[in-house]
C-alpha cells in the first residue's frame, strides 16, 4: 500500500529567476499533471508538509499561493487525501437589490460593474468601479446590507475601507472599449452573466453585453472573461467581439 501510494506523488517545482523574493502569489498548472491521482481527492503541501490550499478551476486549470525567495526553487507535492477546508479569499455575486450590481472581491481590493436594471433607469456608468479595503477579510456582501438596510453609505470609510469614487460616464478602472474613428463608443451594462469560478482563491465571471452599432450598420457583441485571484490588486480580463468584421 505503501509503494502505491509513492507512485502516486506529483511533485512540482516552483522556480523564482529573480532576486525579487514572492510570497502567496497564485501560480496555475494543468489537471493533466495529477492524471496518476486517477480522480482521486489530493492534498497540496509545500516543502514543510504543510497544507497549501487550491481551487480547481472552470478551465480545467489547479490553482495555489506558492511562495518562492529570489532566485530559489520550492517543490510542491501533490498527494492523494482529503484536504483541509480552505479559506474563501476571492470570490463575488450578483446583487439584485443594488440596480443587478456584480461585485467581487479579495483580500485586497474590491470592484464591480453594473448590470441590466441600472441601464434600465438611465443612469450612465460605463465602467468598472474600484472599492478599497484596509482589511483582508471579506466585506462587500456587509457593505452593501448596511447601505440598504440600515442607510449607512459605502461612500464614507466606516472602518474597513469604502467606495471613493464614482464611475458615472467614464470608463472606471480599466474597461475595454472600442474607438470608432476619433469617438469611443461607451460599453453600457452587461446583459447576461455567468459565475465560472467562485472562490477560495480565483473569482471568474463571464459578461455578455448588449448588441451595439459601428460605423451605422455592424452590430457587434461584446463579451468579457474577468477574473480577480487572492492576493493581487488587478484583474485579468480578456475581452472578445462578434460581428466586428464587415
Amino acid at each position: 500500500a505503501f509503494a502505491s501510494t509513492q507512485e502516486k506523488v506529483v511533485e512540482i517545482t516552483i522556480s523564482n529567476p529573480s532576486t525579487t523574493d514572492r510570497t502567496n502569489e497564485i501560480t496555475e498548472i494543468t489537471s493533466d499533471a495529477i492524471t496518476k491521482l486517477k480522480g482521486e481527492t489530493f492534498i497540496i503541501s509545500d516543502n514543510t508538509g504543510s497544507q497549501v490550499p487550491y481551487q480547481i478551476t472552470y478551465d480545467n486549470k489547479i490553482i495555489f499561493p506558492v511562495s518562492v525567495k529570489g532566485g530559489e526553487n520550492v517543490t510542491y507535492k501533490i498527494t492523494p487525501g482529503t484536504p483541509e477546508a480552505f479559506k474563501t479569499i476571492a470570490c463575488g455575486k450578483q446583487y439584485p437589490e443594488r440596480v443587478d450590481d456584480i461585485a467581487w472581491e479579495n483580500d485586497r481590493i474590491a470592484f464591480r460593474t453594473y448590470g441590466p436594471a441600472l441601464q434600465a433607469s438611465g443612469e450612465k456608468a460605463y465602467g468598472y468601479d474600484v472599492w478599497a479595503k484596509r482589511v483582508p477579510g471579506l466585506v462587500v456582501a456587509g457593505r452593501y446590507r448596511k447601505e440598504l438596510k440600515e442607510g449607512i453609505t459605502y461612500h464614507n470609510d466606516n472602518g474597513n475601507g469604502c467606495d471613493f469614487y464614482k464611475v458615472g460616464p467614464t470608463l472606471g478602472a480599466g474597461t475595454a472599449a472600442l474607438l470608432v474613428n476619433d469617438s469611443i463608443a461607451y460599453p453600457y451594462c452587461y446583459k447576461n452573466y455567468e459565475v465560472l469560478d467562485n472562490g477560495p482563491l480565483r473569482f471568474t465571471v463571464k459578461l455578455t453585453y448588449n448588441p451595439i452599432t459601428i460605423k451605422g450598420d455592424l452590430s457587434v457583441v461584446e463579451t468579457r472573461i474577468l477574473s480577480l485571484d487572492a492576493g493581487s490588486q488587478f484583474n485579468r480580463v480578456t475581452v472578445s467581439y462578434a460581428g466586428l468584421l464587415e
